[in-house]
């Protein structure tokens, strides 16, 4: 006979698994000694007939227990595949680094060629070429001119 924390502990999961499903045995799997419960021997087997599915690699917060062997090949493939994806985040990096480099020249040229196009439309509506349309126009005439003038 054992109690709810041996089994518990011997099967590797929390003593409340272990004491609601023995709640679920007929009694005559169970002896109770004061405040203390323990399992007869066909309890046990049941319980652990019940648990045994979900033992530690499916609980949350149990993990599987390595070897010194096994954690020194895991800690060597997460160092792999961590120093894989430290050179992929660089590679990306660089490469963002670059657009953002073509994004500021693209800038710098498109500002450049609006100052020359408003330089050019300014010259031509001092001069009087063109107006924004593109089409000729005379130059304005001042109030005399205009009052005095010949059509």
């Amino acid at each position: 006979m054992k109690t709810i924390k041996q089994i518990a502990d011997e099967i590797g999961v929390s003593k409340d698994k272990v004491k609601y499903q023995s709640r679920k045995l007929p009694s005559n799997y169970l002896c109770k000694k004061g405040n203390i419960t323990y399992l007869t021997d066909d309890g046990i087997l049941k319980i652990k007939d019940l648990l045994v599915g979900k033992t530690s690699e499916h609980l949350p917060g149990n993990y599987p227990v390595f070897t010194h062997h096994e954690e020194n090949e895991l800690y060597k493939i997460l160092k792999a595949e961590l120093e894989a994806k430290n050179k992929l985040i660089d590679e990306q990096q660089q490469t963002i680094n670059k657009l953002m480099d073509r994004l500021a020249a693209a800038q710098q040229s498109e500002q450049a060629a609006q100052l020359l196009h408003g330089g050019t439309m300014y010259k031509q509506l001092k001069s009087g070429d063109e107006d924004a349309a593109g089409s000729i126009t005379e130059p304005k005439k001042g109030f005399l001119k205009r009052l005095f003038g010949k059509k």
